[in-house]
């Protein structure tokens, strides 16, 4: 296991090390086509503009590279008589780079962003987990609720 990495809440500053690893999973690793990573920042800028208000982005470093991320996107519940403001929140694209897991990396920033969660007072945080990433969600105490259904239109 390494050293404990860093994990912050990222900013505009993050948004070049943000577009790189996302670029670098969905391209090199995925095998995803289309814009090049320069056109992609320039496009994924634009869009974190966009949704900063609903998108916190999260960085893991390792001496000041950028390792790891992971987005929490909050989602505004309709209000009930009880609990009027009723918010959830939805663990998205977390990554971290190939060399480096099963290293603990991604378990810090989950645990980050799920106190992050716990802090901002959400009902729940959900997560659409690959079928090889179930058991690490589960070791971090993600249970199946069984109450989530999908329909698919891609």
């Amino acid at each position: 296991m390494l050293a404990p990495a860093l994990v912050v809440r990222a900013d505009d500053k993050d948004l070049s090390a943000l577009a790189a690893l996302r670029y670098r999973w969905r391209v090199g690793e995925e095998g995803e086509s289309g814009r090049d990573l320069e056109e992609f920042e320039s496009e994924f800028r634009g869009w974190y503009a966009e949704h900063q208000k609903t998108h916190s982005a999260y960085l893991s470093f390792l001496d000041d590279v950028a390792v790891g991320c992971a987005w929490l996107f909050v989602v505004d519940r309709i209000p009930g008589p009880g609990r009027f403001v009723r918010r959830s929140g939805m663990l998205q694209s977390v990554y971290v780079r190939p060399e480096l897991r099963s290293t603990g990396i991604g378990t810090q920033l989950v645990r980050f962003i799920i106190d992050e969660a716990h802090a901002m007072d959400l009902d729940y945080l959900m997560v659409h987990p690959s079928t090889a990433s179930f058991d690490f969600y589960r070791r971090l105490g993600f249970d199946e609720s069984g109450k989530v259904l999908e329909l698919r239109f891609a």
